[in-house]
């Protein structure tokens, strides 16, 4: 069959598939327990069961009660129900008055465990320079890719070798760019950093993994050494590191193209700049030199830009001609400098940076769509979330953006049947990534007002993500019952494995049809959520990314703490907001450890250490400290500690946490 002709076959059975046949549209992970859950039809139905998974009997029952005629966003017509009040942890599916059935969910409050495991454990397999091995990848092993990276292009102004191997593929292909990985760490950083207990695993069965240090982070750590080797003597950055065109559909070890290093650029620099100044934040309660080392690098990036106070270089960057690989071109680079600026501000307080933060901010504007192209909106999370004392003024200003902002993205879900939070004309290339960029900015607003007023739309954002979408599918591969299996993926196409690698996020619909595959199955007149298909040759749909990943494990990660954390620490309402004891590190120790903590205001601190039995054996502070961050290190010989289970309390007369460590000798 000609290759036109299979083009038609498939336009006609996407068309059949998505418009003719009634459909029952599910989150096909699941739900939790005290979670909304809805359900939607695409044909006329008055009312649906929930039925157990392999029964008949009617455990719930509940009426289409909202109505979309013609949905803008998909064409159908939409009918809506809701099963929230039905709260059995179990398995189920949906079946509607005619006898339709959903595909099964599941219903638990670690429903979305293995999404937030499985999107996280995706940038493992992402890595380069290094062998997956089969104890940590499974059936997904292979030898160590690229580890001749790189040779200096001429665009550099220098010639040789420069030794630059590890990070992450950075999409489909297997470039590296610091311009994607700014979004894509900052993302990352800003979930552990604003919700530690929700991203502390540290079992993900990576080969880090049981360090004491959760896997997120050793995850982010793998990705910024890479991005510290493209750091020019001068402060300078690197763009990115690529062949001079895309690979074929070949396994990572087998590309043995010549890579090259692209010339220093403003944006790239600004972003690892960023992406340093707030790693030394997190990284310091687990590897203090290792912090220290991103404030430096952090400096002295910022350093490069203040003298070069225009955009490197002028006109910002664009592939040379002799390249044709991913370009992340930028002509502004005034966001990426605000976001340095913001970073820097937040982790050691100089007014330097909290002046150019100040001076600046209004200039790029406030809250709107975020991207690798525009940063201001995390710039401004971070001032919003994570500096401290922040000017009153600018404060509200920006609590005020955020707040239209979240409004609009309310409005959007609210004028369609599937709860999309975007309108018509905002399905880019990529456009699951903003979809779940929009989750993000309702979170950081209920954790600014310290509540869970947007939780249900939370929810039903990720619900999109996993089936509650026109072509009833979840873009995840390797959940749900109809998922993601051939992702523009160069590993997953090439393995010879049916499944593609698990935890990819699918870019999505895409309705200014960037490819030649969209281009042949649609028009301009499609409905904007139906410019989509689960095809390897359509890049612009279906390609993964790591910048749409970040947000699918904030997102996921999220809920997923919501669902199974009881610690008060992040019970919103209940929250003790004034201390925060941290995981000590290294553990288990042998025989030095640290303690960090934070309080958020003046306080009368006790620290006290404890054996199994909760007998007191020392009390490491007691006394009255100031607002911020403190390191205690622990000497175990000193202590006359023997191998065992010890636990520690941070107390301030009102709220004590405690957690445990382990001595081995």
């Amino acid at each position: 069959m000609s290759l036109l002709k299979k083009i038609i076959l498939l336009f006609v059975v996407i068309t059949f598939a998505v418009t003719a046949q009634n459909r029952l549209f599910v989150n096909q992970a699941g739900y939790l327990n005290n979670g909304y859950k809805f359900v939607v039809a695409n044909f006329p139905s008055d009312s649906f069961s929930v039925v157990a998974e392999g029964s008949s009997e009617t455990l719930f029952r509940g009426a289409f009660s909202s109505f979309y005629n013609d949905d803008a966003l998909s064409g159908m017509d939409l009918f809506v129900g809701d099963f929230s009040s039905f709260t059995t942890s179990g398995n189920y599916k949906i079946i509607s008055d005619d006898g339709t059935e959903s595909f099964p969910f599941n219903i638990s409050d670690t429903v979305y465990n293995q999404v937030y495991r499985l999107s996280q454990k995706a940038f493992y397999f992402q890595r380069c320079g290094t062998q997956l091995v089969m104890a940590n990848a499974g059936v997904y092993h292979h030898l160590a890719c690229h580890t001749q990276d790189g040779f200096y292009h001429a665009t550099t102004g220098l010639q040789g070798f420069r030794y630059a191997i590890g990070g992450w593929h950075d999409a489909g292909d297997f470039g590296k760019y610091i311009v994607n990985a700014g979004i894509s760490v900052g993302t990352l950083l800003m979930a552990y950093e604003v919700f530690p207990n929700y991203f502390s695993a540290d079992d993900l069965n990576i080969p880090e993994s049981g360090n004491g240090v959760p896997d997120l982070l050793d995850e982010i750590r793998y990705e910024l050494e890479w991005e510290m080797r493209m750091q020019d003597s001068t402060g300078g950055v690197f763009t990115k590191l690529t062949p001079k065109n895309f690979s074929g559909f070949i396994m990572p070890e087998e590309d043995n193209s010549i890579r090259f290093l692209y010339q220093i650029s403003s944006t790239a620099t600004a972003d690892f700049a960023a992406q340093t100044a707030r790693a030394y934040r997190v990284f310091l309660p687990f590897d203090s030199s290792f912090a220290a080392s991103c404030l430096n690098a952090a400096v002295l990036a910022w350093q490069f830009l203040e003298r070069n106070p225009s955009i490197v270089p002028p006109g910002g960057f664009v592939n040379p001609n002799d390249t044709n690989t991913g370009e992340y071109g930028d002509r502004n680079d005034r966001d990426e400098r605000l976001w340095a600026a913001v970073e820097l501000f937040a982790s050691t307080g100089e007014d330097t940076y909290g002046n150019y933060y100040l001076n600046n901010y209004n200039s790029v504007g406030l809250f709107s769509s975020m991207s690798w192209q525009q940063v201001a909106p995390i710039a401004h999370l971070t001032y919003l979330l994570n500096v401290a004392n922040p000017d009153e003024a600018t404060y509200a200003i920006l609590k005020s953006s955020l707040s239209q902002q979240v409004l609009t993205i309310n409005g959007n879900m609210l004028a369609n049947g599937f709860s999309i939070p975007l309108s018509d004309g905002e399905f880019y290339w990529g456009s699951n990534g903003e979809v779940l960029n929009a989750a993000l900015f309702l979170i950081a607003f209920d954790k600014l007002n310290q509540n869970n007023t947007n939780f249900s739309n939370i929810s039903k954002i990720l619900n999109y993500i996993l089936g509650v979408n026109p072509h009833n599918q979840s873009f995840i591969s390797g959940v749900g019952s109809k998922r993601l299996m051939h992702p523009h993926h160069r590993q997953s196409e090439s393995d010879e494995i049916t499944e593609p690698v698990p935890g990819l996020l699918a870019g999505g619909p895409n309705q200014y049809l960037n490819d030649p595959t969209l281009q042949n199955l649609f028009n301009e007149e499609t409905p904007p959520a139906l410019c989509y298909v689960d095809t390897v040759s359509s890049y612009a749909s279906n390609e993964i990314a790591i910048n749409w990943n970040a947000p699918l494990v904030f997102v996921a990660g999220y809920l997923n703490g919501k669902g199974i954390f009881t610690d008060v620490e992040d019970d919103f309402g209940v929250v003790p907001t004034e201390i925060k004891l941290y995981q000590n590190y290294p553990n288990p120790l042998n025989p030095d450890t640290n303690i960090n903590f934070l309080i958020n205001r003046d306080a009368d601190i006790n620290l006290s250490l404890f054996d199994i039995l909760g007998r007191k054996i020392t009390t490491l502070v007691n006394k009255r400290l100031g607002k911020g961050k403190y390191t205690v290190r622990v000497n175990s010989s000193s202590l006359n500690l023997s191998s065992g289970i010890y636990f520690y309390q941070l107390s301030t007369g009102e709220n004590s946490i405690t957690k445990k460590m382990v001595v081995i000798k």
